[in-house]
C-alpha cells in the first residue's frame, strides 16, 4: 500500500512539473525590454531587426566614426572660417565612408565639449585614447513609433572648464537600419540626431496623431 502511495505521488508531481513547464513566460512590456503590446493585451515580444551581422558592422562603423573624429585632433577653430573648415570637411568625409544617417549633422565645433581654449586660440581635442567604446550591445524598440534602434556605450574623456581635472563622460552611438539594410550611425559625440526617445513620448500623449507621428519618423529616416 505504501509503494501504491509513493508511485501515485511521483506521477502527481511529474504531471505538476509538467505543467508549470507548459506555462508561457511572463514578458515584460517596458520599451527598455524590447517588448510591445498586442492590442488585445496580451504581450508579445518584439523581434530584433539587428542581426550579429548588423551589429558587427555597427561597431565597425563606430571604430571609423572614432578614428575620423582623431584625424582632427589640434585642428584649430579659433576663426568662424577654421571652425567652418572643419564642420565641413568632417560631414564630408563621414558621409563618403557613409558612417552616418543622411539626416544626421554634426554640432558646430565650438560650441562642443572637444575644445581647448587660450587667449589666442582654439583647438579640438580628440586624441583617440579620450574614447572608449562599450562591449555590450542594447537593441531599444520604441513602441508608440514602431522603431528599433542599436545602442553602444561610448566614454570619453574632456577638459574641465572649471578644475584642472579632465572630465569624464558617458554617452551612447545610436544606430537605425535603413529599408534597404543600411546600418547608420543617428547620433553620437559631436553629432546630432532625430531623438527617437522624444518622438516616442510625443507619440505616447498624442494618442489622436500617433499614426501620424510614427509615419513622419519612418519616412525621415527611410526605416522600417
Amino acid at each position: 500500500m505504501k509503494k501504491i502511495l509513493l508511485a501515485s505521488a511521483a506521477v502527481s508531481l511529474m504531471f505538476l512539473v509538467g505543467c508549470q513547464n507548459d506555462q508561457p513566460e511572463v514578458k515584460s512590456t517596458q520599451v527598455e525590454n524590447g517588448t510591445k503590446t498586442k492590442e488585445n493585451g496580451e504581450n508579445e515580444e518584439a523581434k530584433s531587426v539587428f542581426t550579429r551581422k548588423d551589429r558587427q558592422i555597427a561597431k565597425e562603423k563606430a571604430e571609423k566614426f572614432i578614428v575620423l573624429l582623431t584625424e582632427f585632433h589640434g585642428r584649430s577653430i579659433f576663426s568662424d572660417e577654421d571652425n567652418n573648415k572643419v564642420h565641413k570637411e568632417l560631414s564630408q568625409k563621414a558621409r563618403k565612408q557613409k558612417l552616418i544617417h543622411p539626416e544626421s549633422a554634426f554640432a558646430n565645433p565650438q560650441y562642443t565639449s572637444f575644445v581647448e581654449r587660450t587667449k589666442e586660440d582654439s583647438k579640438l581635442i580628440l586624441r583617440r585614447d579620450r574614447f572608449q567604446l562599450g562591449d555590450e550591445f542594447e537593441e531599444i524598440y520604441y513602441k508608440y513609433i514602431d522603431v528599433h534602434e542599436l545602442r553602444l556605450p561610448i566614454k570619453y574623456t574632456v577638459k574641465s572648464d572649471t578644475s584642472s581635472e579632465d572630465v569624464e563622460l558617458k554617452s551612447f552611438i545610436r544606430f537605425v537600419k535603413t529599408t534597404d539594410g543600411e546600418i547608420y550611425i543617428l547620433d553620437a559625440p559631436m553629432l546630432i540626431g532625430m531623438d527617437l526617445e522624444k518622438k516616442d513620448e510625443d507619440a505616447y500623449y498624442d494618442e489622436y496623431n500617433r499614426k501620424e507621428i510614427e509615419q513622419e519618423v519612418k519616412e525621415e529616416l527611410n526605416i522600417q
